[in-house]
């Protein structure tokens, strides 16, 4: 049994990769995410009942705690669990920091603090840094709270104001090490996430400020001081440091930022470039037409984490703007660190867009100039169908204020519905009403009606980006406004990857996967799939975006290492330019070096890579590990007898979530070996099985290669198979796996 805990953002637990709800009271979690954190240190019970139980009586609290504890070893399956997950005795009780659990904290500071070590490359800390600010995915037990237990809420702010340090610290780095590489773009990313979560750090102000320059945003690096500047005169009442004036005035006068713009896109950008992409592109735009007919409808462009779907997008937006003078764009996008705890966050960017709030998103680029202007143009509009139809989602989705003061500056001033949007929003500030007070039904209903006015004057186009992440009221307003979009010029484009729509902690399904269903019984094919779109096709649309004279055996290994997946292949395209694998030639011609050197994987894919496979429980972990080590294809049979698995348990793993859900593996066929059946697999990827099989130490590995020979040994030298072509396949697997180091050992 395993159990995955999460305590980065709001309390999760997961056992088998299913969520916990056995828990009868808050201070259960507690009692669980304290003993989980210090795993291995025994707590003695009068120390635990003075954190959670202070103001009771001693026989009351030991009482508490025994009922406690029981509540938490029944949820848990403590019982079942070998070895156990809590060690208890008469005096103790203590996490076993040897049972099989997952605890995002503790990988979470392991890797921070393997990447502080003297000894890894640029590259491993790269890897290691970006691997750890994906795991921080909100700040310690999130919304988690015992007023009556002042020690646990000293400790958890504690404790919560430490891990944020280090998290800060980490973008910091992370940032920097990009910045040396010349990827600007992904650097700001990360320091934007940073000014996120400590908006006033003046350090982090100027290296955006420092990012945005060299990326040719010049811009948007000054309003990025002028942003800085406010914020620390109304914060900490201070000016900027000198260091940050004179950075500003640098960037001012030009002598920063001249890099050429065109190296720093392909650059930073190329982990999704849009190439071998026209045919999505085209359904795009046909679905656009349909929709600028008035058949209006919702579209999706699917595919994993790197291939290319927020491009797409962008490329598709941009294209749409400028062979149709009327349309408008609009985009919202959901946040994997807030998620659930942000409502409407997607739908509150796109109505904030509409009502002319562009400033932002003009400063750092995301917004192009004739954008702006579209959308301040039809403030006016915008404004009045906000009063007239979704008055109550002022202060909701759209901030009053600022709206009232777009509005004075750019509306008539006569305009009648003026002196009611004052009025609105003054007596909304008033009345101090919250988000929570508008029903969901007399919400979405104001949000369709507002949006349906609007595209009788400017057909829209609104995007929703990585709606994996969306919380349940953005997917029910979604789906609330594609049932209303006929007669509508409003195409409405979401992105999201297939393979993170996991249960919620109840164990219901992501509720964005039934309004997919629904969504394809109302309009039929909606669904752009950039996975499908890759392969060979990628790779050769991506090399001959060059000139070259990389011939078929090249592109073949290229594909066969990638899979065609556009981050992939882009950074092990990359990472082969820069150690000299690729050269060029005297006609610029980009060539094969003398030697290629196809196991180093880029620090980027790592990264991805590592993520995803984080997210897996633990025992399904260890099956992608152990069938690393046989190969890129494996033997289910093999990895059960290793793992000490029941074979169907580990067949509905590999043909289930492993293969449908997160798409690491496929399988291959059937074999028969004399009364035998095996089932054979394969990694969709080949960089996924060199991460598992490179991330192995040398003892675990020399005894994995041992012990599936062993079984291989055994199989293939079942009755009925010798000298047949079934013993000469197991006999070149035998072969593969026999190491040096193990024929050592064997002749030892």
């Amino acid at each position: 049994m395993h159990l995955s805990l999460t305590l980065l953002g709001p309390f999760q637990a997961e056992l088998d990769g299913q969520p916990v709800a056995g828990f009868e009271s808050t201070k259960v979690r507690a009692l669980l995410a304290y003993l989980a954190a210090a795993a291995g240190r025994p707590y003695r019970r009068e120390a635990l009942i003075g954190l959670l139980w202070p103001e009771s009586p001693d026989q009351v609290a030991f009482a508490s705690l025994r009922n406690a504890l029981s509540n938490l070893r029944r949820a848990v399956g403590d019982g079942q669990a070998r070895p156990p997950f809590l060690l208890v005795s008469p005096d103790t009780i203590q996490f076993n920091a040897a049972s099989d659990y997952q605890l995002d904290v503790a990988d979470f500071e392991r890797k921070i603090r393997e990447a502080r070590r003297r000894d890894q490359t640029d590259d491993a800390r790269l890897c290691l840094l970006a691997s750890s600010v994906q795991l921080y995915r909100g700040s310690f037990l999130e919304g988690f709270s015992i007023r009556d237990s002042p020690t646990f809420e000293e400790w958890q702010l504690f404790t919560r104001a430490q891990l944020a340090q280090e998290m800060l610290s980490a973008l910091q780095r992370l940032a920097g090490l990009l910045e040396d590489r010349g990827e600007y773009e992904q650097a700001l990313l990360h320091t934007r996430r940073q000014l996120e979560l400590e908006p006033w750090d003046e350090q982090a102000h100027q290296q955006a400020m420092r990012l945005l320059g060299l990326s040719g945003q010049r811009s948007a690096a000054l309003a990025q001081y002028a942003m800085a500047r406010g914020l620390l005169a109304s914060e900490l009442g201070v000016e900027p440091a000198p260091e940050t004036t004179a950075l500003y005035e640098s960037i001012r006068n030009g002598a920063l930022g001249h890099r050429a713009t065109e190296q720093v896109t392909r650059e930073s950008a190329g982990a999704t470039p849009l190439v071998a992409r026209e045919h999505e592109l085209a359904k795009l735009e046909g679905w656009l037409d349909l929709a600028l007919a008035g058949h209006g409808r919702v579209a999706l462009a699917i595919g994993d984490a790197g291939s290319g779907k927020t491009t797409l997008l962008a490329r598709f937006s941009r294209r749409a703007m400028e062979t149709r003078a009327a349309v408008l764009v609009a985009g919202g996008k959901c946040n994997a660190h807030a998620g659930v705890g942000d409502s409407y966050l997607p739908f509150r960017e796109i109505m904030q867009l509409l009502a002319g709030d562009v400033e932002a998103g003009w400063a750092c680029g995301t917004i192009a100039a004739e954008h702006a202007r579209r959308l301040r143009a039809l403030v006016p509009t915008m404004a009045q169908a906000l009063v007239e139809l979704g008055p109550d989602l002022v202060d909701v989705l759209v901030p009053g204020m600022a709206l009232m003061a777009r509005a004075e500056a750019l509306a008539p001033a006569g305009a009648p519905w003026r002196a009611r949007l004052d009025e609105l929003v003054r007596g909304k500030a008033a009345a101090a009403l919250v988000r929570a007070s508008l029903p969901q039904p007399s919400l979405f209903e104001q949000v369709a009606n507002f949006l349906r006015a609007i595209a009788l004057r400017a057909p829209l186009i609104l995007l929703l980006d990585d709606l994996q992440w969306a919380d349940a009221g953005s997917v029910s307003l979604l789906f609330h406004l594609g049932r209303r979009l006929a007669g509508s010029r409003i195409l409405i484009v979401g992105a999201y990857r297939p393979g993170d729509l996991v249960a919620d902690r109840t164990g219901q399904r992501h509720p964005l996967q039934s309004i997919v269903h629904e969504f394809q019984r109302d309009f039929g094919d909606i669904c752009v799939d950039l996975d499908r779109a890759g392969g060979r096709s990628f790779v050769d649309a991506l090399l001959d975006a060059q000139p070259n004279r990389l011939d078929a055996p090249f592109r073949d290994t290229l594909t066969l290492q990638t899979g065609g997946h556009a981050l992939f292949t882009v950074e092990m395209l990359r990472c082969l330019r820069e150690r000299g694998d690729l050269v060029q030639d005297e006609a610029g011609h980009w060539i094969e070096g003398p030697s290629l050197n196809w196991e180093k994987l880029p620090a980027r894919v790592e990264a991805v890579i590592a993520e995803r496979i984080s997210r897996l429980p633990r025992t399904w972990q260890r099956t992608l590990s152990i069938a690393s080590v046989e190969g890129e294809e494996f033997t289910a049979e093999v990895i059960a007898r290793i793992q000490g698995a029941d074979e169907a348990e580990v067949l509905g793993r590999l043909s289930g979530p492993l293969s449908q859900r997160h798409a690491l593996v496929h399988a291959v066929g059937l074999q028969r070996v004399g009364g035998q059946r095996l089932s054979l697999y394969r990694f969709r990827r080949s960089m996924v099985q060199k991460y598992l099989y490179s991330h192995l130490d040398e003892v675990t590995r020399a005894h994995l290669h041992e012990a599936i020979g062993r079984a291989l040994q055994a199989l293939y030298s079942a009755p009925g198979v010798e000298g047949g072509p079934r013993a000469a396949s197991g006999a070149q697997r035998l072969r593969r796996l026999e190491t040096p180091g193990i024929r050592e050992k064997a002749a030892g």
